[in-house]
């Protein structure tokens, strides 16, 4: 039910005629994994409920709201609702106002600062939401799960037949047979990350193996993603796991276990580049020519 999405990281309260904008910051912020509500994208949800109370108690329970303001923002009746709710929040005053144009709108003193909205410092307000964001969690003591609880999650929490597979290759003895190395990937760079975390999460006779690397800023997405399969290939050819999952960071980034705006990429290299398709490796001896990878790149990283 909607109405159960009210602790969203970011509601976006704009104009109809700036839709285009919220948008796009929406859909950056959902690339890095963070909970967004758009009132556009929920309109056929939003049929038949109270709106004045729906939206009061969104944006009076939302982590940071962003307030579009422009001219049609200030002429709108529902924005101006919506602008009256978001003036009551918390003394903490926990929105974040961006500028599209120079219009005046009552309740926003001078002295609060705002961000200027334009197609050339879209990363940079990026960038200041989700510092917002993690600012406000770190002193709500609100603790963000780690890519690798998630993961960890994900498996315990897995569907009854996935634990049975688990159970049955445990009480038949089930041994994979060994599997060969994997190739290299190709490339004229020398790899250049560093790891500053690796966890095996075992279950039944499924290996799988995580890691957390560091990356330097600047790289290009070829010597990113030959980086990401270096790191992926190495550690399968060492410790031979039924599958690989590494997620990389900015080496200059503060909170490296939260997952955020300076994130570089995910990558997984498991049986046909599916994590959960593991213990059907294990089942069947999947070889490791049947491994592929699976991989996502942030885009913010090469924006920076």
């Amino acid at each position: 039910m909607i109405q159960d999405d009210f602790r969203v990281d970011f509601a976006i309260s704009y104009a109809g005629e700036d839709l285009g904008i919220a948008r796009k910051v929406a859909g950056r912020l959902r690339e890095l994994e963070f909970s967004v509500f758009l009132a556009d994208e929920n309109r056929l949800l939003l049929v038949g409920v109270d709106g004045e109370e729906f939206f009061e108690r969104l944006f009076s329970e939302a982590k940071e709201v962003i307030v579009f303001i422009s001219k049609h923002y200030k002429a709108n009746d529902w924005s101006r609702f919506e602008w009256d709710v978001i003036r009551e929040r918390d003394l903490t005053g926990r929105f974040i106002p961006i500028r599209l144009d120079d219009a005046k709108i009552l309740g926003l003193p001078s002295k609060i600062i705002y961000h200027k909205y334009s197609s050339e410092n879209l990363s940079e307000i990026i960038e200041v939401c989700v510092s917002r964001l993690l600012t406000y969690e770190k002193e709500a003591g609100i603790r963000r799960p780690t890519r690798y609880e998630t993961i960890l999650n994900a498996i315990r929490n897995e569907s009854r037949g996935a634990l049975a597979k688990a159970y049955q290759l445990l009480k038949d003895h089930r041994e994979r047979t060994p599997l060969e190395d994997a190739e290299m990937p190709e490339g004229s760079w020398n790899p250049c990350y560093q790891i500053i975390e690796a966890e095996w999460f075992n279950y039944s006779k499924v290996k799988r193996r995580g890691l957390k690397i560091l990356l330097p800023p600047g790289l290009s997405k070829d010597e990113v993603v030959f980086n990401l399969k270096h790191c992926c290939v190495k550690e399968f050819n060492d410790y031979k796991p039924d599958a690989v999952s590494v997620c990389a960071y900015k080496k200059d980034r503060d909170q490296p276990d939260v997952i955020g705006v300076a994130d570089v990429g995910v990558i997984e290299f498991a049986p046909f580049g599916d994590w959960s398709k593991a213990e059907e490796g294990v089942a069947y001896n999947i070889p490791t020519e049947e491994f592929d990878f699976n991989l996502r790149l942030f885009p913010t990283y090469f924006q920076g």
